[in-house]
């Protein structure tokens, strides 16, 4: 029997104030009752048992490493991405629709972290999203050459 589960993902962040921005008003996350650390923290809640902890300490960041959230309204998250200029396609490339059905993209927050953003496989998605410059046209997975190290990408 496998009893585990994820309880928390931890990011740490150069601006709090900033940050829980990002993640309350662009990702749509809810915030989270959180302890005093002895430094700036705010925890957000995902699901019934899961949290981002979020500190505000400095930290370096990786280009592609990140985490994944599957939001129950991906449009709404695509479109409030765009506009604050957070879709990232240079790690994992453009917003794509999986061959599992479920759509795809990545966000840099404020401070550098990458977040995948995932959809459930049979949410409905506007067309209007699928027909967006920042989404590739045709489903597929990214795909990169192996010992590749640079952001080419072919969809397959």
């Amino acid at each position: 029997m496998n009893d585990f589960h994820l309880h928390h993902v931890n990011v740490n962040v150069d601006d709090l104030d900033r940050a829980v921005a990002f993640y309350r008003d662009v990702i749509g996350l809810p915030l989270d009752p959180t302890p005093d650390q002895g430094f700036r923290s705010q925890f957000f809640r995902i699901g019934a048992n899961q949290q981002i902890h979020m500190n505000e300490i400095a930290d370096q960041h990786q280009f592609r490493g990140h985490f994944c959230i599957v939001a129950p309204d991906f449009p709404a998250v695509f479109r409030r991405a765009k506009q604050a200029g957070a879709i990232d396609a240079q790690p994992w490339g453009r917003v794509r629709r999986l061959p599992s059905g479920a759509m795809q993209m990545f966000l840099r927050d404020p401070s550098g972290n990458l977040v995948e953003i995932g959809s459930a496989r049979d949410a409905q998605i506007d067309p209007a999203v699928l027909r967006d410059e920042l989404v590739e046209p045709e489903p597929g997975m990214y795909r990169m050459a192996p010992g590749a190290a640079t952001g080419r990408h072919e969809a397959s």
